[in-house]
């Protein structure tokens, strides 16, 4: 990226691009046009080339920014987690209780319109990946996807490096992650217009039923294994 100094003018009008950037590329990959990014930011085209370099740049940038972003909304997770890991018998209970907090910070973040563009741009990076998921992935997924499955390893006494034990976690995951790749269809199923505080709490009930279950069947399996 191009270290051109900015003032808070030019922090601003770095911060609109990125934004638009997301929106256009999230909506059509590297074909977004630098004249549609700059138009919908409200900026001058030249801007992209002196605050970033290229659009490949600006790419990068908005990669680099998701991963700015889920750190920060996460960083509290991965510090309990953290903590909980250098206790040589972590308790059960607040084990539990992270997992679900995890859980639930994701759908409140899954069902904000606000984060539409973000999920966007990673799913296109999910299915045909570019140096800018690897961004994402190493800064960011992959230290959050093995703290995740050393607690659900911890809790139900599962090894962590067991191909079996990343895939449980996965498909965990995955019941969250539905609620936004599955946006429309669960919107449609059940009559509602939009996610709102509500229904993101009645999401949450039924993700803690599942884990609960998931973890109490994983824990059954691993003392009769």
């Amino acid at each position: 990226m191009n270290p051109t100094p900015t003032t808070t003018k030019g922090e601003q009008a770095k911060s609109q691009l990125i934004a638009a950037a997301l929106a256009q590329f999230g909506e059509y990959g590297l074909h977004a046009t630098t004249r549609d990014i700059a138009a919908q930011a409200g900026q001058n085209i030249a801007a992209i080339p002196y605050y970033f370099g290229s659009k490949e740049d600006l790419y990068l940038a908005c990669a680099q920014w998701i991963a700015d972003f889920i750190g920060t909304q996460f960083h509290t997770h991965v510090e309990a987690a953290t903590a909980l890991f250098d206790d040589p018998t972590p308790d059960r209970a607040a084990i539990r209780a992270l997992i679900l907090d995890a859980c639930n910070n994701m759908i409140r973040l899954l069902t904000h319109d606000d984060t539409l563009n973000l999920s966007k741009f990673i799913s296109r990076e999910q299915l045909s990946p570019t140096a800018a998921y690897q961004l994402v992935h190493d800064r960011v997924i992959d230290p959050m996807h093995a703290h995740l499955t050393r607690l659900i390893a911890a809790y139900t006494g599962r090894n962590p490096d067991d191909t079996e034990t990343i895939l449980h976690t996965h498909a965990l995951l995955g019941q969250v992650l539905a609620f936004r790749l599955g946006r429309e269809t669960i919107l449609l199923r059940t009559g509602w217009t939009q996610f709102d505080e509500d229904k993101a709490e009645q999401i949450s009930q039924v993700i803690t039923c599942h884990i609960d279950l998931i973890l109490q069947g994983l824990t059954l399996r691993s003392l009769e294994s």
